[in-house]
């Protein structure tokens, strides 16, 4: 399906007048926040609520169009911004507002990064249950802005399903805050889950509180090595019937594979977590399992985890890649990698998920429409993750969408269209 993109409106800003305008001390070089080549004419760091939301007000007021971004990794995820004038940098939301590690909850900043969340959950041998790509350099306000998910997913709760609350700053400049900071609280809607995988196109995240669990006893990872990709999604689908103490089953194509620095052909990359009788249990089943199956079983080392996030994100060493990530049935997963592959894409999927992530430097609209045809053939969905500008304008990232659903939302909070304009569709 293409995407006709509309030119950019001519927008006469008055930048002293917004730059005084700013909370103080807030204002920052504006070089670093570039978006597929523009760059915005202010950026901003606020480190408090109350600024991120004054900082919206003046730019509503003003008809300036404001981007949010805190890690930066997933600024090619959704279509080309039409208007970019000031960069609202999270990263100096970055504190830890309440933690009470016998309550298993945890309340942050949005700027707070992953890995800086999961060291103070470290020490109490806790976890916030998500492994989004590429990495954990993702801040709290992305994860769930992006609602991206790894290999755990469908093993354990998305994001969205550990959220307890958040405060979001609102285009008019009001704070808006759902949910609580216990596990049990049920006042008011949910509007966090709103938020969530709406890329900042509805509201700012500021404030987020979770409910976190502990931190596994023992995990272990396998390589089961396979025939063809047919066999590793029959294989796949009967480690998971069996129960185990499983946290993610991932089939690779042999392009994955290779990518991920493994032999180039079809295999099953299993994690194993929970207490360490379980663990042993679910390995030995898996080994005998896969012989009688013809795979090769042996240990995998937890490197092969990282080096498959990184390949699902974006990367300054590879700017015209293209990421795309489809979800499909479960009995579907295993097709879609190997036709991914066949068309030259290293392609890999979790199978408890439906999740099918495939990467290439060299693919094209054509190759993504076959890809997308095929996923809604069995009733799923293809989005592209992230790609070259020309790519995004060419093809639509999030193919069909319920266009005016996401209208009146966008009507609905955030009327001047101040942030993220364009990113949803145009015109939004």
């Amino acid at each position: 399906m293409s995407n006709p993109t509309e030119t950019p409106a001519e927008v006469s800003v008055d930048i002293e007048g917004l730059r005084a305008a700013l909370p103080p001390g807030t204002e920052v070089a504006a070089a670093p926040f570039d978006v597929d080549g523009a760059r915005p004419t202010l950026a901003a760091r606020p480190t408090t609520p109350e600024q991120v939301a004054m900082i919206l007000r003046t730019a509503s007021e003003r008809g300036v169009a404001v981007v949010p971004q805190g890690g930066r990794t997933a600024l090619s995820l959704g279509r080309p911004l039409s208007r970019y004038e000031l960069a609202l940098d999270t990263s100096g939301l970055n504190a830890v507002i309440e933690y009470a590690p016998d309550d298993l909850t945890i309340t942050v900043q949005a700027g707070l990064t992953l890995r800086s969340l999961q060291a103070v959950l470290g020490e109490y041998g806790q976890y916030l249950s998500v492994d989004p790509p590429p990495d954990d350099r993702v801040t709290v306000g992305g994860l769930l802005a992006t609602a991206r998910s790894g290999a755990w997913r469908g093993h354990l709760p998305a994001a969205r399903d550990l959220v307890l609350g958040a405060t979001v700053a609102m285009a008019d400049g009001a704070l808006a805050t759902s949910g609580g900071r216990v596990v049990k609280n049920v006042s008011g809607f949910d509007m966090h889950r709103l938020h969530t995988g709406a890329l900042g196109a509805l509201g700012v995240i500021v404030t987020a509180s979770f409910k976190v669990a502990p931190q596994p006893a023992s995990h272990r990872s396998m390589l089961l090595a396979c025939s063809s990709t047919t066999d590793a999604g029959t294989l796949a689908r009967a480690l998971w019937d069996l129960n185990l103490a499983v946290r993610a089953i991932t089939i690779l194509g042999p392009r994955a594979a290779e990518a991920i620095e493994l032999a180039a052909q079809p295999a099953i990359l299993v994690e194993f977590a929970g207490v360490e009788a379980a663990t042993t249990r679910s390995v030995d089943r898996a080994t005998a399992l896969a012989r009688e199956s013809g795979a090769r079983a042996d240990a995998a080392d937890d490197s092969f985890w990282t080096k498959l996030r990184s390949l699902g994100g974006e990367s300054p060493e590879a700017p015209d890649a293209v990421v795309a990530r489809a979800g499909v049935p479960t009995t579907s997963v295993a097709a879609l990698v190997e036709q991914a592959e066949s068309q030259g894409f290293a392609a890999w999927g979790h199978v408890a998920a439906g999740a099918v992530w495939m990467r290439s430097t060299e693919a094209a609209a054509p190759q993504i429409t076959a890809l997308r045809t095929s996923a809604e053939a069995v009733q799923g969905f293809l989005q592209i993750e992230s790609a070259p500008r020309g790519l995004r304008e060419q093809l639509d990232p999030f193919g069909e969408t319920e266009r005016e659903l996401v209208r009146s939302l966008k009507a609905r909070f955030d009327a001047t269209g101040t942030i993220n304009p364009g990113r949803w569709m145009v015109g939004v």
